[in-house]
């Protein structure tokens, strides 16, 4: 039924309702929480982030702010071996692997992370990894939910391990194609026996699961509604651009003709109304520029939007690209947002490399206990011109504080010298690592070079030596 049309709608079979419509027969007290099906459909949530641009970005964005910025191997006094183990890092593409697992586990849930290794004795996947029958370790492959079969978890409350994984069953996948010389494709004969892989050879974090959940909640499972109101939001505002303006042309004579010459008509009128052109008529005739009213709906959008920030526990300023991401003018929620990061860093992903960082150590004859090693994350936030001129004057203030006093104790046999060589060893502990004096960016030569320097300038101020 059209704006021109000469006939009336039938009204008396229209039924106006949506899905949240609440019966209001319902009793006050008996309104409550209705149990919803904990099942999830891996093909449905994979199909959303690929299709609604604020699901990938909920996914995607805390996995790419806690890995962007890669992370440092720290191996005191050995440089070259410090380097190695970098490399191998990049060259096993350790931080893309993280990445993805983070993705994988709030997309899914789960998130998996296993190790390939070439061993000096080759054992099956099942059995526990030797580290030192390691010869090389080769890959490390993110994978989701949707590859396991079933998890080997020991449900036992009275023992030690209880609520670890054992073990995990693969469900097998395609096998893939092979590509002969002429181009045609062969595909490959699939295993279909059961993969097992024993615990010590992958590594599995999970998003809101409980001791006897199986498996974790995605985060689009937990913001299904937040998620919904905004896509009503933006169908809504869509249709309200579309029709935002439009006239309504009174005509008597229009509506009295026939089918034919009105079908006409309105064409036409329609064609030059479509515009701002000028229209003429008779006297009784009339057109009128209706507008679609506004008021109070920045108030709807602006609840929307924290609905779905408290849910996804990223700020809106975040979610929407608003945050230049510099330390300078950050508001309170986005410190907040990049300090439950660090926390994914280190309660999460730091653990993980570490352990791949041993692997690494015995493949190449090491033993990690007996080197001084650790995992530095670099920072989240780059900074400004005007705070790095702040950073570069606290730091230049701490130098000359910090080593007027160490030369001080060490003067007055306080402390020796490699005492003080541990106390910056442990300042990257501080909760203000862009203004810190870390061991992480001075060898030992710098560190008594900064010490003799001001032995010297002491010595020659006793003297008043000024040459």
């Amino acid at each position: 039924m059209g704006l021109f049309s000469k006939k009336k709608a039938d009204t008396s079979k229209r039924v106006i309702g949506d899905s949240m419509n609440l019966d209001p027969f319902t009793n006050y007290d008996n309104v409550g929480w209705k149990m919803m099906s904990d099942t999830q459909d891996y093909d449905s949530l994979h199909n959303e982030i690929r299709h609604n641009a604020i699901a990938r970005r909920i996914v995607y964005k805390p996995a790419e702010d806690a890995t962007r910025n890669n992370f440092r191997v720290i191996i005191a006094n050995d440089p070259d071996r410090q380097k190695m183990y970098q490399r191998q890092h990049e060259d096993l593409k350790t931080s893309q692997a993280l990445c993805q697992q983070l993705v994988n586990q709030r997309c899914d849930g789960d998130g998996y992370l296993t190790v390939g290794v070439k061993e000096h004795q080759a054992t099956d996947t099942s059995t526990p990894l030797d580290p030192e029958n390691i010869e090389q370790v080769v890959f490390l492959h993110a994978f989701g939910q949707k590859h396991i079969d079933r998890m080997l978890t020991n449900d036992d409350p009275l023992s030690s391990s209880y609520g670890q994984e054992q073990a995990i069953v693969l469900r097998p996948q395609n096998a893939g194609y092979t590509v002969d010389k002429n181009g045609n494709q062969i595909p490959n004969q699939p295993d279909l026996k059961p993969r097992v892989i024993d615990q010590s050879r992958y590594w599995h974090i999970a998003l809101d699961k409980s001791v006897d959940d199986e498996t974790g909640t995605s985060i689009l499972t937990r913001c299904h509604d937040q998620l919904k109101a905004i896509d009503i939001a933006l169908e809504s505002t869509g249709r309200m651009l579309r029709e935002f303006t439009f006239k309504f042309y009174k005509s008597d004579q229009l509506m009295a003709e026939g089918d034919e010459d009105f079908k006409r008509d309105k064409r036409t009128i329609s064609q030059v109304l479509n515009t701002e052109a000028m229209a003429f008529g008779h006297s009784q005739d009339s057109i009128e520029k209706v507008a679609t009213p506004t008021g109070g709906i920045d108030l709807l959008y602006n609840f929307v939007w924290q609905q779905l920030s408290a849910a996804t526990g990223i700020p809106k300023s975040v979610l929407t690209g608003e945050q230049a991401g510099t330390l300078a003018g950050a508001s309170q929620d986005v410190i907040n947002y990049y300090d439950s990061v660090k926390a994914i860093q280190n309660n999460l992903l730091k653990p993980e490399i570490e352990q791949i960082t041993r692997l690494l150590m015995y493949a190449n004859g090491d033993n990690p206990d007996e080197l001084d090693w650790k995992i530095v994350f670099n920072p989240l936030q780059s900074t400004d011109s005007k705070t790095d001129s702040e950073i570069l004057l606290n730091k230049a203030n701490a130098y000359s504080t910090l080593t007027n006093a160490y030369s001080t104790l060490i003067s007055t046999t306080v402390l020796d010298p490699d005492e003080v060589h541990q106390i910056f060893e442990g300042q990257d502990n501080d909760p203000n690592p862009d203004i810190q004096i870390s061991g992480d960016n001075l060898d030992i030569a710098d560190k008594q070079s900064i010490i003799s320097h001001y032995e010297n300038d002491k010595k020659k101020a006793e003297s008043h030596d000024d040459s």
